[in-house]
């Protein structure tokens, strides 16, 4: 098995494989795979399911107050068997600045209008869609950028942890009312956030005057699938965490929804989601391993495997190919928001 290069070693290629392990009475082990596959175009085919096939009935036009692009930025897989056997895996993603990712989400956002239109849907003007948030209270992100994820705290057992970057369109800014799903007390809870949003009837009633159904994507994007594993083997204690590096759609991509009724005196809230994670084959980046720092939380604090606050905690920079980075986030979006698309046309055009 290879051992764990320097941090000055050259980047291994998408296609590499490597491993590392270290033994304490037991055995801890920590691993990462990359995808061994050339760079090739390829859709990615998403499949919402939601709460109900009457979402959108009512209104044939759609409002878009906000389009959020999730950028899982840095992932940390932690396996604790015994005080002595313990492991950790940590990824970074490089490459990729703030502007690049701003651009992304205002062609994510521009692609969801354009397919609107061409399914023959309206889509409300982006001067109303901002009157609506302004009438309903709520409150945008500053910058119309959001940073977080990971989390401090002590592993017991086993733990993944995710760091992101969240961007608003420049026309459909981030709003704070919006998180990803670890945010708000686990995965699966992405569908709560329709009934914030709607909460205290604020843009219930706007979006009845305006005849339109609200539509509001998080499109969270990965770069690599974690995993972490405690169990007993022959020689004692064991403690696994490994990953792949791909890219993939990730379940938690709520799309969340508003169905205005009454006058707006009352409203459905609901939401959408994919039926599961949408992962690509195609090669997009290198690893070098030790080439980052372990950073979780606030992205400031630098910890290793035993907890401690040190400079010399290292993690695994997986450094994108950016041209094909981007050609796969668009084939993201345009697969997210054909989607959408294709599940309001279901009830709106019948």
């Amino acid at each position: 098995m290879k051992g764990r290069r320097g941090p000055g070693a050259p980047p291994r290629p998408g296609g590499g494989r490597g491993q590392r392990r270290a033994s304490r009475g037991g055995a801890a082990l920590a691993g990462l795979r990359a995808a061994a596959r050339p760079a090739w175009a390829e859709p990615m085919t998403v499949k919402l399911v939601s709460q109900s096939d009457s979402l959108f009935k009512g209104h044939k036009r759609v409002v878009i107050p906000a389009y959020h692009v999730n950028f899982i930025t840095s992932q940390q897989a932690t396996a604790v068997a015994t005080i002595g056997v313990r492991t950790r895996l940590a990824l970074a993603l490089f490459g990729v600045e703030e502007a690049t990712m701003r651009r992304l989400a205002d062609e994510a956002y521009a692609d969801l209008r354009a397919q609107f239109a061409d399914a023959g849907i309206e889509v409300v003007s982006e001067a109303d869609a901002k009157a609506l948030v302004t009438t309903a209270g709520l409150a945008l992100a500053p910058g119309n950028l959001i940073r977080g994820g990971g989390g401090g705290g002590v592993t017991v057992g086993k733990s993944i942890r995710r760091g992101f970057v969240t961007v608003g369109a420049a026309q459909a800014p981030a709003l704070t009312a919006y998180k990803l799903p670890e945010q708000i007390g686990g995965f699966g809870n992405s569908m709560a956030i329709a009934g914030q949003l709607g909460a205290g009837k604020g843009m219930q009633k706007p979006a009845w005057d305006l005849d339109a159904n609200v539509i509001i994507p998080s499109l969270t994007l990965d770069f690599a699938q974690m995993e972490a594993s405690t169990g007993q083997g022959m020689l004692g204690a064991r403690a696994n965490a490994g990953g792949v590096v791909q890219f993939m759609i990730r379940t938690d991509s709520p799309v969340t929804t508003l169905n205005p009724a009454s006058g707006g005196r009352f409203s459905t809230p609901g939401g959408l989601r994919p039926d599961k994670d949408v992962v690509s084959r195609t090669s997009f980046a290198t690893v070098e391993e030790g080439g980052a720092p372990v950073r979780i939380g606030s992205m400031t604090t630098t910890v290793d495997e035993n907890y401690q606050t040190v400079a010399r905690a290292r993690g695994d920079a997986v450094i994108v190919n950016l041209p094909v980075w981007e050609s796969l986030v668009r084939d993201a979006y345009r697969g997210y928001n054909a989607a959408i698309v294709a599940a309001v046309a279901k009830v709106v055009k019948r």
